[in-house]
């Protein structure tokens, strides 16, 4: 039973089945893409904020969330966002079980609440998150709908279901395009050693992040730029970045990469951007039941053996790309999908994790390390 100032939530399937619970965040009807993370009770902000995220509604595994509330939008020495991925919410819609409503962090300024109303997001709460994500596994991602109403609203549940069977998968979007930059940003440092353009598919700003503090000049281009134009800034090297949606759409940035191979340049690419380099290499990709989304995927490289525990955002991966004098080096304990492809002659790689955001014994911020080293800098 809800009480006077809880206001009613509701979140459907594609088929029409929903669960009740309590809404926070902006009172709104919103469809997108159902997904769940099994992110830990920390990284809610970045989560929120990551691009990767556009048009999907998000389900966090962890009982407890909002706990450390939220920080301010306080940028450091390099001009980067410290305590975000982007410069506001990505996804559509939030689910948890139990949204924090008096979080204890001395960097806090705002609740969750709070923040998801401002940015105009909504969320449910009192949901059993349990559930849902086995519905998931089971039955894959799919099409969903989340309505939060105001308190003492009626909710008419025949006309969420006429809502939520005309909604439309959001991969079927352009979804690069909606979180791209729309101009270039030029981030540069003191005593740089090189230069980097970005192709902007929706980088994380972490990514950015840890390539200033290697002293590299950022240039970030809108994902349509074509080879031409980023070669225009003769960067010492090329990075595709992470981002939303199905990687076979993006048809501009697979010629850029068929480019950036044909010419030797060195190139990096970190999640989509993995997919669009072995699209552009010759080979496939293919969407994931389910999808790997969190803190926790296990990934192995197949030449050394050592065992990484990864921060992971994607719902497609790649295929048959060794056609194009690649090879796989790193592999998914789990299902054995590609994680990594390195070229065998040529200065270009890529994963489909995110070493920015997976540091531990055996971190993966060589990655970046290893860019500086195909791109003859040091």
């Amino acid at each position: 039973m809800l009480y006077k100032k809880e206001r009613p939530a509701v979140l459907m399937f594609k088929n029409g089945k929903y669960l009740e619970g309590i809404g926070f965040g902006a009172s709104k009807i919103v469809t997108g893409e159902l997904v769940f993370n099994t992110m830990t009770g920390a990284g809610y902000n970045e989560t929120l904020t990551d691009p990767s995220y556009q048009g999907q509604i998000v389900t966090m595994t962890h009982p407890l969330v909002g706990n450390y509330g939220v920080p301010a939008w306080e940028k450091d020495k390099y001009g980067i966002l410290k305590y975000f991925e982007s410069d506001s919410i990505k996804v559509t819609g939030f689910v948890v079980n139990e949204c924090c409503k008096h979080p204890s962090h001395y960097q806090s300024v705002k609740t969750l609440d709070v923040f998801l109303r401002e940015e105009g997001i909504p969320g449910i709460e009192w949901i059993d998150t349990r559930a849902i994500t086995k519905i998931l596994r089971e039955e894959g991602v799919q099409v969903g709908l989340l309505a939060v109403f105001e308190s003492g609203e009626d909710i008419n549940i025949d006309f969420l279901r006429k809502e939520v069977e005309k909604a439309e998968d959001p991969n079927l979007r352009h979804l690069s395009s909606e979180v791209s930059t729309k101009d270039v940003k030029v981030y540069s440092q003191p005593n740089p050693i090189g230069k980097v353009v970005v192709l902007d598919m929706g980088v994380k700003l972490n990514i950015l992040r840890n390539f200033a503090q290697r002293r590299i000049d950022i240039i970030i281009v809108p994902y349509n730029y074509s080879y031409d134009q980023i070669m225009k800034y003769r960067p010492n090297g090329v990075f595709v970045s992470n981002g939303p949606g199905d990687p076979a759409m993006y048809k501009g940035a697979i010629e850029v990469c068929k480019s950036l191979i044909k010419n030797n340049i060195p190139t990096f690419g970190i999640c989509l951007g993995n997919q669009i380099i072995g699209i552009a290499a010759g080979g496939s990709s293919y969407k994931l039941k389910y999808g790997h989304r969190g803190g926790n995927k296990t990934v192995i490289n197949t030449e050394t053996n050592h065992c990484y525990i990864t921060s992971q955002n994607h719902g497609f991966c790649v295929k048959d790309f060794e056609i194009g004098g690649f090879k796989e080096f790193l592999r998914n304990i789990d299902d054995n999908s590609n994680e990594g492809l390195i070229h065998e002659t040529k200065p270009i790689f890529a994963v489909q994790f995110h070493p920015e955001a997976c540091p531990g014994p055996l971190d993966s911020l060589y990655l970046f390390d290893k860019f500086i080293e195909i791109m003859e800098l040091r």
